[in-house]
C-alpha cells in the first residue's frame, strides 16, 4: 500500500474547489480578508489543507475561512499543505482530519479500552445516554472469548441498553473482526469420562462458534458440574441421555445440537448383573422379564417400572 505524500506549496486560488457546503465563520472571513488587504504582498501564514485531484485541481478539506478570506481579499495564490493520496482504501490523514470515522475492532481492545469505548458511546450517542456501562464491562471487558467475536450482536446479550434496533448506531464506531490464527479446531472429547474442567473448557470453546448465541446463555460451570455429577454418565450413548440426565445438565434438545460436535460417546459396558436403573429402563418389558427369569426372579404380573425396581435391587 502506497502512503500519502505531503508537501508545502503555493497554488493558484482558481485551481482550488470545495465539494461541500461547510459552516463558515463570516466574522472571521471578513476580519482575515481585511488583514490580507492591509498586507498586499503577503499570503496566509497558516496553510490551508488540500488534496490534489487529477490534473491541477485541489480539493479544499481544511481552512475554509482562510480560503474564503483570500478570495475576499482578491488574492490569486494560497499557501497550502498539499496531500497526494495513496492507493490504500483509507489513508491516515483522512482519520487525522476527520474526513473518515475511525472504527475500533472490538476483538482487539483490552479491558481498559473496552470500558473507555463504552463510556464514549454513552456520552456521545443520545440514544445510549442510559447505557449500562458497568454491566457491559462486567460481562465482556475481561471475556477471553471476545477476541474471537465475529459479530457485535453479542453485546445485546448483556441487556444493557443495546438492542437489535439500535445496534447500527454502534457499528459506526465498532466492528468485530476476530483473529482466528491461534484458534484451534474443535476436537471432540469423551463425555462419558472427561473431567469437569475439560468439559467446562470445551463448552466455553464452543461458545466462540458462529450462531452460538443461545449457548452463551447457559451457565457453563453449572452444566459441566451437573454432567460430571450424573452417576449414569458412564452409560450415556445418545444426546437424549445428556438432555434428560437426572442431575438436570442445563441442556435441551436445541442446545445439544450446538454442543454435540464437541463430544463423543464411549459408554461403559453394562455391569453383570445389570443393576443400573438407567440401562434397565431402556429395555423392553419382555427383555426385562427374560432378565428376571435368568436371575431366578418371578416377573409375573409386574409392570415395566416394577421390573426395573426388582432387577436393580437383586
Amino acid at each position: 500500500m502506497n502512503q500519502s505524500s505531503i508537501d508545502l506549496i503555493r497554488i493558484p486560488i482558481k485551481d482550488i474547489f470545495i465539494d461541500n457546503d461547510p459552516d463558515i465563520d463570516v466574522i472571521k472571513v471578513l476580519g482575515l480578508a481585511q488583514k490580507y488587504i492591509e498586507r498586499q504582498e503577503s499570503l496566509n501564514s497558516i496553510p490551508i489543507t488540500v488534496v490534489q485531484e487529477r490534473g491541477s485541481n485541489y480539493r479544499l478539506i481544511q481552512g475554509h475561512e482562510i480560503f474564503q478570506a483570500l478570495v475576499q481579499a482578491g488574492k490569486e495564490w494560497a499557501i497550502a499543505l498539499r496531500i497526494k493520496e495513496g492507493t490504500g482504501p483509507v489513508d491516515q490523514w483522512e482519520y487525522e482530519l476527520d474526513q473518515s470515522t475511525i472504527q475500533l475492532n472490538i476483538c482487539s481492545l483490552d479491558a481498559n479500552e473496552f470500558e473507555r469505548a463504552m463510556d464514549y458511546l454513552q456520552t456521545t450517542i443520545k440514544r445510549f445516554s442510559k447505557l449500562k456501562v458497568d454491566k457491559l464491562v462486567s460481562d465482556f471487558a475481561n471475556d477471553p472469548t471476545r477476541k474471537y467475536w465475529s459479530s457485535l450482536e453479542i453485546l445485546i446479550e448483556a441487556k444493557s441498553g443495546i438492542t437489535k434496533t439500535n445496534l447500527s448506531l454502534i457499528e459506526k464506531y465498532l466492528y468485530a473482526s476476530p483473529d482466528l490464527s491461534q484458534l484451534q479446531a474443535i476436537i471432540p472429547i469423551n463425555i462419558n469420562r472427561s473431567s469437569e474442567d475439560d468439559i467446562l473448557d470445551q463448552l466455553q470453546r464452543l461458545t466462540i462458534e458462529p450462531n452460538a448465541g443461545k449457548l452463551r446463555k447457559i451457565d457453563s460451570v453449572a452444566t459441566a458440574r451437573a454432567i460430571v455429577a450424573d452417576e449414569d454418565r458412564i452409560y450415556w450413548s445418545l444426546g437424549k441421555h445428556v438432555v434428560k440426565g437426572k442431575t438436570k445438565t442445563g441442556t435441551n434438545s436445541p442446545l445439544w445440537l450446538l454442543i454435540k460436535d464437541g463430544f463423543f460417546f464411549d459408554p461403559a459396558p453394562a455391569p453383570v448383573p445389570n443393576r443400573s436403573k438407567f440401562l434397565l429402563s431402556q429395555l423392553t418389558s419382555p427383555k426385562l422379564k427374560i432378565e428376571a427369569k435368568s436371575r431366578n426372579l418371578d416377573p409375573t404380573g409386574l409392570l415395566k417400572t416394577e421390573l426395573v425396581e426388582l432387577l436393580s435391587s437383586h
